[in-house]
């Protein structure tokens, strides 16, 4: 999956407009390279992204949902926290 669908798909940025924007600014990386919109998410890929609030977010992807529709609910399911920094926090 297109790590621009996976980001929409996951919740963990609102639109794939949004995700698309991100990733032409720079602000997401695939497995510590800056990514493209085109970059394949797999199983075990560790995503790294500053949120548009300024926080930083890395997961480490757990399963790549084989549709487009995922519940809220099992959105989480998809992907384990590794780090979250809050805005403004060093």
């Amino acid at each position: 999956m297109r790590i621009d669908l996976f980001l929409k798909v996951t919740g963990l940025l609102k639109t794939r407009s949004i995700a698309g924007k991100a990733i032409g600014s720079g602000a997401v990386e695939l497995n510590g390279i800056k990514a493209k919109a085109s970059s394949s998410v797999e199983t075990g890929s560790v995503i790294s992204l500053i949120k548009p609030d300024g926080s930083r977010l890395t997961i480490r992807v757990l399963t790549v949902p084989s549709s487009k529709n995922v519940s809220r609910r099992d959105r989480s399911s998809l992907y384990d926290v590794l780090n979250r920094e809050e805005q403004g926090c060093l």
